[in-house]
């Protein structure tokens, strides 16, 4: 999967950042998870409290560009590297090139011989580090929190924001490159979630996404003083904000409580991204997952019969070192049997630093591909199905955008579905004449589906 990349966004300075001409701009451009990109937010409302604008994205005549890199996978590096050499081609007199994120940090010597024209490489995010190095001011306090900074939202829809609770990760997965480079699980207070969130709202957030490298291990590292509970109901009792949505949930620890919230609050969206990587108990044992295949399935058959309607996200990994054609079929009868409403599979990288780097025997990249393509026809084939079982529903949605054109289609997304990654339901207006605003909830009927997305017409308010 490649990474995302985001820029900067013209129309959303950050904040402190002036408006007059001769102030100093600066462009970003993001690389990778949304993790990556909470830390590229939090580094452009540094620089807006610096007192820079945001260069627009044709604007040649930049102070500073700054790539924030994604180092996690070989096509995510070589994608980062592709960016890196475009910037310095296009690099502009006076201009100064800043390379942050992952992969600066995964290979930090490395780069600094081989492309010595960016005149700053720079690690994962710190407050306040980037502009420190490059010898600007900035207002932030030296206590700052990991993701505490001031922020430019770079969401394409402005009603939704990543929040990030925790940074690193405690995991030692066979196949992961990410504890190397973010280090060990560092949890945020309770308290200072809930005063981004509370700033979020501010800005006119309507639904926060909740991210961490490992989500249920929240406040875990700490002798678990805080969890993950904890924190929904401390959100829940000091926001109005209307839809939580839960990214990154290892299997392990969610724990009764965690379901009975999911259960009973009907702000937590009905939504759980659960990466399992993988089904077959040989497979899980070698990528050190520290859970078999009758526990993976017996933890999703709790979830769902405690959380009716439940919308389950998993990923899986193909091609790990060791896995045979008996593993590939027992994955494929799980996901058959669990019916996952989204899938993302990645094919398997051969990481330096990470135990499977050194596993034998390694399974051929052609071998890989077919059986990624193999894994993602039979989830198009499941969720075609399960789509059109949802044919005459009447579900609620927010609002993300509305089209141009005659036809008055709006795009949205059910509760089971979050942004970026999932479905989409396409929206036509009632008789051509009804209006929605981006970032509202609206009652739609689902009239028809496509192998991931539906299409509804939006009915009359309060229907």
């Amino acid at each position: 999967m490649p990474p995302r990349k985001t820029k900067n966004r013209p129309d959303a300075p950050p904040a402190g950042a002036s408006a007059i001409s001769p102030s100093p701009k600066v462009r970003l451009l993001n690389l990778g998870c949304s993790k990556n990109q909470v830390d590229s937010e939090n580094i452009l409302g540094e620089f807006g409290r610096a007192g820079f604008i945001l260069a627009d994205e044709e604007d040649e005549k930049a102070a500073i560009t700054v790539i924030n890199t994604c180092g996690f996978i070989e096509a995510a590096k070589e994608e980062s590297i592709q960016e890196i050499l475009a910037a310095v081609g296009s690099k502009g007199k006076g201009e100064k090139l800043v390379v942050a994120g992952c992969l600066a940090q995964r290979y930090m010597e490395d780069l600094k011989k081989d492309i010595p024209e960016v005149d700053l490489f720079i690690g994962t995010y710190r407050p306040g580090e980037m502009l420190e190095r490059l010898g600007l001011n900035s207002s932030l306090p030296s206590d700052c929190k990991v993701g505490a900074g001031p922020r430019a939202l770079m969401s394409e829809e402005r009603h939704h924001a990543f929040l990030k609770i925790a940074e690193g990760c405690n995991r030692v997965c066979g196949f992961c490159a990410i504890p190397g480079m973010r280090g060990k699980q560092k949890s945020r207070s309770i308290a200072d979630i809930v005063g981004e969130a509370q700033q979020l709202q501010e800005w006119g957030v309507k639904e926060i996404s909740l991210i961490a490298q490992d989500l249920t291990y929240f406040g875990r590292e700490s002798g678990g003083q805080e969890s993950l509970e904890q924190l929904l109901h401390a959100l829940l009792r000091h926001t109005d904000i209307p839809w939580f949505r839960m990214m990154y949930a290892y299997p392990a620890f969610i724990t009764d409580g965690l379901i009975d919230v999911m259960a009973n609050e009907k702000r937590i969206c009905k939504y759980l991204d659960i990466p399992i990587q993988h089904a077959s108990s040989a497979m899980l044992k070698a990528m050190r997952r520290n859970y078999d295949s009758v526990q993976l399935h017996e933890g999703l058959a709790r979830m769902r019969k405690a959380i009716p309607g439940l919308a389950l996200r998993t990923t899986a990994l193909l091609g790990y070192p060791g896995e045979t054609e008996e593993d590939v079929e027992i994955l494929m009868a799980f996901l058959e049997e669990m019916r996952f409403r989204h899938l993302g599979c990645f094919s398997y990288s051969d990481e330096e630093g990470t135990f499977a780097y050194d596993l034998e025997p390694k399974v051929p990249q052609d071998v890989i591909e077919a059986r990624v393509d193999r894994m993602m026809t039979l989830q198009r084939q499941i969720s075609l199905e399960e789509n059109e079982k949802r044919i005459g529903d009447v579900v609620e949605v927010i609002i993300d955008a509305a089209a141009e054109g005659a036809d008055h289609h709006f795009t949205g997304r059910t509760e089971g579905d979050a942004p970026e990654v999932d479905n989409t339901v396409m929206i036509y207006g009632a008789e051509g004449a009804m209006e929605a605003d981006p970032g509202s909830f609206r009652k739609v009927r689902i009239d028809d589906a496509s192998e991931y997305d539906l299409i509804a017409t939006l009915l009359p308010p309060g229907a």
